[in-house]
């Protein structure tokens, strides 16, 4: 099936990620947010070394918190023909976009409300809310090819329950055609009161420089996967460095697993550039194996208080504890203004590419630095892909196979197809990267980085008993 026959009102493709957006003039009363300037290049710079083939868009926070939050990721692609041919039914869609990262095709609500104006058609296709995170997903059409997909709201006019909701988020988009757009969003809404059902009031007023009227109201109910989910409280302290940090809750739900923690600073800060020091968590559950991030180290802080939620993917059977392994990113790059004017630096580290030429001659390994290593077993192409088959050994194994890349001669990023990282859930530390097919007639190189800006404190190292 080729994109132009596809219609995606029919089958509603789309693929959700992470969050909502939000306008950020709208909230007024945050008196120690960093610049944007700041907030979009340290992001930049510090996703562009932990994980290529990602963007990074805006993060928004609560009236009462301002931080960056530095692993909510967010991607621009294209959807293939072959993987919309494969699509069965609609129950199905999110399952198939987000392969085992919770069990979307059980409990996603479905909407199909579409609302016309000035050209453009924004259909709500479905929605679904556990403990921590509302997902929303929609479809774009639009009478004109689509250049720049700028879309203002929902954030700044999202009400829940018919209270303003502002929250940390983000958005991913998926073009299908010229003039076809998915999008999806997700929103932390682990501090909102622990309604059951959430009604919405959606409004969208500029889609693709086009200015309109979208405005939706529906509801999502959290009631069945909240028996489905379990939830511990084990108000655990934590005596960081420069903070005194709390984890008040740990949610396993169909879904997505989640650590809610909140803290306070030893001495404020006045310029933060992350919400505390140590805010990536490598969790592992009580047989060694790695938790799959989603987003972490996301949250708020005025500068003395803050929240965070770390997020990771659906486990398949609840652990008796969990690990964790606190961490901290230093940027590769930074800086910005203040709104005064003042100019505004950041701790930067540089980390180092590792790369081997690509040759046939199997194994290759990539060091990486303290983290350990890449063990390269094959590279095949076939079927108009490229899949490499690899090891990951090491002290975050996920994190560093996320770090695995393909260059040309000419030093041209290969793409991945949609960072198509796969982990042997019986080996988790074996892995598969599919990428664009490589050309048999030029050369390529593959490699990785040391991590060198990432920080294990293993001296900080604790575990949460869940029981």
């Amino acid at each position: 099936m080729k994109n132009k026959d596809f219609d995606l009102e029919e089958k509603d493709i789309y693929k959700l990620f992470n969050g909502i957006k939000f306008e950020e003039s709208e909230i007024t009363d945050m008196k120690e947010e960093v610049s944007t300037i700041q907030k979009e290049r340290i992001k930049k710079n510090l996703n562009k070394k932990i994980k290529s083939k990602r963007n990074l868009k805006k993060l928004k926070y609560t009236p009462a918190v301002a931080a960056i939050g530095l692993a909510c990721l967010v991607g621009i692609g294209t959807i293939s023909p072959t993987f919309a041919e494969n699509i069965p039914v609609l129950n199905s869609i999110i399952q198939a976009l987000n392969d085992d990262k919770g069990e979307y095709d059980k409990y996603s609500q479905i909407i199909n409300s579409s609302i016309t104006d000035n050209g453009i058609t924004l259909t709500i296709n479905e929605v679904i809310a556990d403990e921590s995170k509302l997902m929303i997903g929609y479809t774009i059409k639009s009478d004109k090819k689509i250049t720049d997909l700028a879309i203002s709201g929902p954030g700044s006019s999202l009400q829940i329950n018919g209270e303003d909701f502002y929250g940390t988020g983000g958005r991913t988009e998926e073009r299908i055609d010229d003039y076809t757009y998915v999008v999806s969003e997700e929103s932390d809404i682990s501090l909102l009161k622990p309604w059951k059902k959430l009604d919405l009031d959606l409004k969208f007023n500029e889609i693709a420089g086009v200015k309109g009227k979208w405005d939706f109201a529906f509801s999502v109910s959290k009631e069945e996967i909240s028996r489905n989910s379990t939830i511990f409280t084990p108000n655990k302290k934590l005596d960081f460095p420069d903070s005194a940090v709390t984890v008040d809750k740990v949610v396993f739900s169909p879904i997505g697993t989640y650590i809610s923690l909140s803290g306070k600073h030893k001495e404020k800060k006045s310029t933060p550039h992350n919400i505390f020091d140590y805010d990536y968590w490598l969790a592992f559950d009580d047989k060694g194996a790695q938790l799959i991030p989603n987003s972490i180290g996301g949250g708020g802080s005025n500068g003395l208080d803050f929240n965070s939620q770390m997020s990771y993917t659906k486990v398949k059977d609840i652990p008796k504890y969990l690990t964790i392994i606190p961490c901290k990113i230093t940027p590769s790059g930074g800086g910005g203004v203040s709104d005064d004017g003042t100019p505004i630096t950041v701790e930067t580290k540089k980390s180092n590419e590792i790369s081997k030429p690509i040759d046939g001659v199997y194994p290759i390994e990539l060091p990486q630095g303290k983290l350990g290593k890449l063990i390269i077993k094959e590279i095949k192409t076939d079927n108009n892909k490229t899949k490499v088959t690899f090891t990951a050994e090491g002290k975050a194994p996920y994190l560093q196979a996320t770090s695995l890349y393909i260059k040309d001669d000419s030093g041209k990023m290969i793409d991945s197809k949609d960072d198509n990282i796969r982990r042997d859930e019986q080996k988790p530390n074996e892995f598969t990267m599919e990428f664009e097919a490589l050309d048999a007639n030029k050369k390529y190189h593959i490699g990785t980085n040391d991590l060198d800006n990432f920080e294990l404190r293993e001296g900080l190292k604790f575990k949460i008993e869940l029981n």
